[in-house]
């Protein structure tokens, strides 16, 4: 399990993702700052969760970016 590597669907930016990061986690854009999701591991995806998903302030996950 080493790193893996994604692109932000919004900005573009190369993410660094440990390999314990698995489908559904979420993770936040070191560059844009932009709420995403796992969606798949094998290629790694990455989707933008919607902003009314992200209000909750317990919600907001760390940044692995």
């Amino acid at each position: 399990m080493g790193i893996e590597f994604a692109t932000c669907p919004v900005c573009k930016q190369k993410l660094a993702l440990q390999g314990y990061v698995l489908e559904g986690n979420e993770v936040v854009c070191a560059n844009c700052e932009t709420n995403l999701r796992v969606v798949k591991r094998s290629p790694l995806r990455l989707e933008q969760i919607p902003i009314e998903d992200t209000y909750n302030i317990d919600s907001r996950p760390e940044s692995y970016g």
